[in-house]
């Protein structure tokens, strides 16, 4: 009985030992599985975030395009206006050499010729004095004249910036039609006041705007969310209607903006920008930089 005992025993403790083995591996099993399984799902985040950022990029891949080929429909506009501005010019300038071999011909003198050119055209003092005589105007002649012969600034900058705006095919319409048309537009040059700040932001922002079809109002007055002096655009959406657009961040100012209705109340409005520029001289010259700074 006793020897049978101590088998007893000793298959029991075996057995126990046995479950506490198998115990032990299935707990390292299942600490691996996990592990495996952290593993997988770290790699399916990762692949998900690759995917995400390509997508990102591919829209704004699509956007740049999108701005890239704006350009070059206004670069092929432009090539093709002065395409035909200097074939007009070829036309009408056009020589062939037999004509100017007869102009050459015509206008060609002799010694003998041009000496008694010179004889019949000198003029003793007296004759010079009467001439001289004659041809002196008073000054109230003077101002006159001068008058007569002067123009406003708003004549000149008309003739300055006869090639500033060009001629839309159509009005554009439509407030979301207008965030697209924003969309993806950033400023290549850095805020800089005195320099290049809201006034010729402004200016650059509703040049773009108008040759892309939209009709644009430059406004002034206090900052809506305060802060000094401002300028911003009002953009016509639909007949009579316009949204506000803030041009520091070149975004539609949208109705659910809390000041949003600040920005209806201004100082003063510029349909376009001769005007703006005979109301501050030194603003809105956006094209002193030398370039287009929108991007």
């Amino acid at each position: 009985m006793t020897m049978r005992a101590c088998n007893e025993k000793d298959y029991l403790k075996r057995r126990r030992d046995c479950s506490e083995e198998l115990e032990l591996e299935s707990t390292v099993e299942k600490r691996r599985i996990k592990k495996v399984d952290l593993i997988v799902c770290a790699g399916l985040v990762a692949i998900l975030a690759v995917s995400v950022w390509f997508y990102i990029d591919l829209q704004r891949q699509k956007s740049i395009n999108r701005d890239l080929q704006d350009q070059i429909y206004d670069l092929k506009f432009q090539l093709n206006l002065l395409n035909t501005t200097y074939l007009n010019y070829v036309s009408t300038h056009n020589h062939s050499n037999s004509e100017y071999d007869t102009y050459v011909a015509d206008h060609q003198y002799t010694n003998s010729e041009y000496e008694n050119y010179v004889a019949e055209h000198q003029y003793t003092n007296s004759e010079y004095d009467a001439y001289v005589a004659d041809h002196q105007y008073t000054n109230t002649e003077y101002r006159n004249y001068v008058s007569s012969h002067s123009y406003t600034n708003s004549e000149y900058e008309e003739v300055t910036f006869s090639f500033y705006y060009i001629e839309p095919e159509e009005q554009k319409y439509g407030v979301y039609d207008l965030d697209a048309e924003l969309s993806g537009l950033e400023w290549t040059e850095l805020y800089q006041e005195g320099v290049f700040d809201c006034s010729e932001m402004s200016g650059c922002l509703e040049w773009y705007l108008e040759n892309k079809g939209w009709n644009v109002i430059i406004v002034g007055g206090d900052a809506p969310f305060g802060g000094g002096y401002h300028a911003w655009l009002l953009v016509e959406t639909s007949q009579g209607v316009y949204m506000p657009v803030e041009v520091t961040t070149i975004e539609v100012v949208w109705w659910s903006d809390p000041y949003f209705d600040d920005y209806f109340t201004y100082d003063r409005s510029f349909e376009i920008i001769q005007e703006a520029l005979d109301y501050y001289d030194n603003d809105f010259d956006w094209w002193e930089l030398g370039f287009c700074p929108l991007g």
